[in-house]
């Protein structure tokens, strides 16, 4: 590889930063992707610019988190202002990237943004610059929707016109299962030929087996059984069922702790920590569940290791990232059987999948874990054997060769206007 990249993409991910602390506010696995893919890109002598919005005064202006990779940290409405109240200022926030790469001298072929905000971004960047758009949603308002978890406030319409807009309008969305791609034609009217589905990966560097007494004496719960969840706190991720389920096992499993890694959304209407907290108090099982708050994405192969079981009993799930790295350290995966979720995790195999949101069917399957140690043992084993198959060099190829094509047609039509 030369000095010079083959080439510089242009990556939005607006509300959120790749280098945030994850599992609280809007950081999750959004995050882990944007940063995994343009790491594993760097290497393969792809540039990447990645803007995102400046949160705080503290936030450097750049940041360098790869050799050809950098976060660029740009002003975007105020510091407190919640995803949907961002809509309004995502041109102003396109602008910005412009300013910012016609200043710098070093130009992008092409522009990749990150959910809808960035799209709206995208969009207006797009029109600005002439250069080709891809898109990645992440999640997509309409499904979300039509699998509203109980007490959840659905999408508002400005986010659903938004992402009407984008998938009429870029050039390609990647999306990470086939599910999302026959979503995004038969809901929001998109071409499938311009989809391309990529799934994502996990760092098998970091995310690897170990031997659970030792993983429960590095995170303090030395001889004790534990159940994982981690991941955002709010109503879709469905933790509720969790502590229902967890209720239902109190009297034949005494020994047993729920452990929460996660804060609040930061666009959580209420504190669902606290609702949660007292969900637990009302069931009596308070004293078995440990709310943590967000931990480092390097220590949680610990809190896997550790684990009986990870519980992911989202409504919905664009991807299960976390089910990855669960299974990639080896610890069985319990997942509500929904699009995102049953693409990575295998029923009966390395984990369960369960239809619908009732706490007894969950009590079920973590009952079985919790009576079969070599059934578990099994099943990690196999879980194990199916993370080697998602690797983010693999993810980053393929999705390299989706953007291929983009990057051909703009260098032709260059050359044809220059000539």
């Amino acid at each position: 590889m030369g000095d010079r990249p083959q080439a510089r993409l242009a990556v939005i991910s607006m509300h959120t930063s790749p280098t945030a602390a994850l599992g609280q506010s809007a950081n999750g696995g959004m995050n882990v992707y944007v940063h995994q893919l343009c790491n594993a890109w760097s290497r393969c002598g792809v540039a990447t610019d990645i803007f995102t919005r400046r949160l705080g005064v503290d936030d450097p202006s750049v940041e360098q988190i790869a050799p050809l990779s950098r976060v660029i940290y740009l002003p975007a409405g105020p510091f407190e202002t919640d995803k949907y109240g961002l809509a309004s200022y995502a041109d102003g926030f396109a602008d910005s990237i412009a300013t910012f790469i016609r200043a710098d001298g070093r130009e992008p072929d092409l522009i990749y943004s990150h959910y809808w905000l960035s799209g709206l971004a995208g969009l207006h960047l797009r029109t600005n610059l002439n250069l080709p758009w891809a898109h990645t949603s992440h999640t997509l308002a309409l499904v979300k929707n039509r699998q509203l978890a109980p007490g959840a406030q659905p999408e508002p319409e400005v986010r659903i016109r938004a992402e009407e807009r984008i998938a009429r309008e870029a050039d390609l969305q990647i999306v990470s299962t086939s599910a999302e791609g026959s979503d995004l034609v038969e809901i929001y009217g998109a071409e499938a030929e311009r989809i391309a589905v990529v799934a994502p990966g996990v760092d098998l560097a970091t995310f690897g087996p170990m031997d659970r007494a030792e993983a429960r004496l590095k995170i303090g719960y030395e001889g004790t059984r534990i159940l994982l969840f981690v991941g955002r706190l709010e109503r879709l991720k469905g933790v509720e069922i969790i502590l229902r389920a967890l209720a239902l096992l109190a009297d034949r499993h005494p020994d047993v702790r729920l452990l929460v890694l996660g804060e609040d959304s930061r666009d959580a209407l209420e504190g669902e920590k606290e609702r949660l907290r007292a969900i637990a108090e009302g069931l009596g099982i308070a004293p078995r569940v440990d709310f943590l708050g967000p931990v480092a994405h390097h220590e949680l192969p610990y809190f896997y290791s550790a684990a009986e079981a990870c519980l992911m009993p989202s409504y919905s799930e664009s991807f299960g990232l976390v089910g990855l790295e669960a299974q990639a350290c080896g610890c069985p995966v319990i997942a509500s059987n929904v699009a995102g979720l049953a693409s990575v995790v295998r029923d009966d195999v390395t984990g369960y999948l369960v239809s619908g949101a009732d706490p007894a069917d969950y009590a079920h399957r973590i009952r079985r874990l919790l009576d079969s140690p070599q059934q578990s043992e099994l099943m990690g084993r196999r879980g194990i054997l199916l993370a080697q198959r998602f690797d983010w060099n693999h993810t980053a190829d393929r999705a390299w060769r989706a953007l291929t094509p983009l990057l051909e047609e703009a260098a032709v039509d260059q050359f044809l206007g220059e000539s």
